[in-house]
């Protein structure tokens, strides 16, 4: 099995009742954004692979202004990264060619997140074979998201790595879809005065389901807590690693 210390994000989000990958993906983003703000900013090499990228995206550029403006209150360091960021952009606007094309790398937060989830995608597959506990967990959990259970697919190496990964989808799936429809029936007139049950939220994580869970809604510049999410905790994990402010 898997070092549990390289795994503590995928066990959060059995655990939450999330995609793990997802956490991972969210966790990849804070640990980058927080690591970007507390010192890779004052690095030359780092400032400057930003400015090549013109820099952050759009959903990272969002995280940063929450840490550096909801929380700390100061503008100060989104000034010190995007004036080489603009002055690199001044020069490079003269020489754009016909179509348009800036030669901009990529949004480093996402290079980081992108090679983390696939580090921690290789961790799942594993331990969907070797750690029968683990793999029930999830099975009877919310399963993944369908982008990150294609991008598994894509890189499983063995069919039993296939045949665990498609079983515990089913199971999340088919789980699923049995609450939707029971939801589905509650709206009805004839079934109005029923209770809800566990059934209720089934809308909400099929929207998740079908195209991943977002992100929590807590600013990115706040200590998460005990599950961030809000979802019903699920096969809660005794002695689980602490979660950190930055990570």
């Amino acid at each position: 099995m898997t070092d549990r210390v390289l795994t503590r994000w995928l066990r959060q989000g059995v655990r939450y009742g999330v995609c793990p990958l997802c956490r991972a993906s969210h966790k990849l983003d804070r640990e980058y954004v927080w690591g970007f703000f507390d010192k890779w900013s004052m690095h030359e090499t780092a400032v400057e692979e930003f400015a090549r990228a013109g820099g952050f995206c759009a959903e990272h550029a969002e995280q940063y202004r929450r840490i550096e403006v909801d929380a700390m209150r100061s503008t100060i360091g989104i000034c010190d990264v995007y004036l080489p960021t603009l002055e690199r952009l001044c020069e490079d606007l003269p020489m754009l060619a016909d179509d348009g094309r800036l030669n901009r790398a990529r949004c480093p937060a996402c290079l980081y997140r992108e090679s983390g989830v696939a580090n921690n995608t290789r961790y799942l597959l594993i331990e969907l074979v070797e750690d029968s506990d683990f793999r029930d967990q999830l099975a009877g959990s919310s399963g993944l998201c369908l982008p990150h259970f294609q991008l598994a697919w894509g890189s499983s190496e063995t069919v039993e790595q296939r045949e665990q990964l498609r079983a515990v989808q089913v199971a999340a799936t088919s789980r699923l879809l049995c609450e939707l429809r029971e939801h589905a029936r509650k709206q009805r007139a004839e079934a109005s005065g029923e209770p809800p049950g566990v059934e209720a939220d089934s809308w909400q994580r099929a929207l998740w389901l079908t195209a991943g869970w977002p992100a929590p809604a807590r600013s990115a510049s706040l200590p998460e807590g005990e599950n961030p999410y809000g979802t019903r905790t699920v096969n809660a994990a005794p002695n689980a690693p602490a979660t950190g402010q930055h990570t």
